[in-house]
């Protein structure tokens, strides 16, 4: 009578009817074993590895937004803005989630799943909070001081008039609420966050980029020297 072949599959490490574990890092294949080491909170490269994943993130959140800007009628700015914050969300979800991969498929595969969602979220976002916001010309006396020099006042007004330019057609809708609300109204960044449904770090961020705009308009249409800060 021949013996029964002992099994060849691995011994499960569960307790009897208990949910399947993750799989250990030392089974992973080698790129995704990387991602998820990398990510780990006591590596050392973590910062280097959130840098490299966003980059992949921020390609594939690009991808999805493009692919939905003609049915949200969404260009320009707006698409990158929205690409970017989907990624950075993408993210912070993927580092909360790296222990729940089993290695089913790629990391990167598995990654990318959390931008569509992302991505989804952010448009719906966008059509909530989206209206059309803008300065117009009785809005030059935010950006004007008073000054009796008839040919100062002059120059003013046409600085303001490319401020305007800049902020009703060359920043995105995110980037024109924030600005607008921060000139306006002096609004912090949490108490507008809280409004716009956004954390405050993601009201600096879109902050940053405005100013970083406007700035490199004025300076393309020589209102501002390159040393401007």
């Amino acid at each position: 009578m021949r013996g029964r072949q002992q099994s060849a599959r691995p011994t499960c490490v569960n307790s009897p009817g208990g949910p399947p574990v993750a799989p250990r890092t030392s089974v992973l294949a080698a790129e995704d074993r990387y991602w998820v080491e990398g990510l780990a909170e006591s590596a050392w490269d973590r910062e280097r590895t959130c840098r490299e994943l966003h980059s992949i993130l921020l390609r594939a959140a690009r991808f999805e937004v493009a692919q939905r800007c003609k049915a949200h009628h969404l260009g320009g700015a707006d698409l990158d803005d929205i690409a970017c914050q989907a990624a950075s969300d993408a993210l912070l979800l993927i580092m909360r989630k790296v222990g729940e991969f089993r290695g089913d498929s790629r990391f990167t595969t598995w990654a990318t799943r959390f931008v569509g969602f992302e991505v989804r979220t952010q448009l719906r976002q966008y059509r909530a909070r989206h209206r059309t916001v803008g300065l117009v010309a009785d809005d030059d006396s935010l950006l004007i001081e008073p000054n009796s020099d008839p040919h100062l006042y002059a120059e003013a007004r046409q600085l303001a008039e490319a401020v305007r330019g800049v902020v009703n057609d060359r920043l995105s809708a995110h980037q024109r609420t924030v600005f607008l609300a921060l000139l306006t109204r002096d609004a912090s960044a949490v108490e507008l966050g809280s409004q716009l449904g956004l954390n405050a770090n993601a009201i600096y961020q879109i902050a940053f980029r405005a100013r970083r705009r406007l700035r490199g308009e004025l300076q393309a249409s020589g209102y501002l020297s390159d040393r401007a800060t």
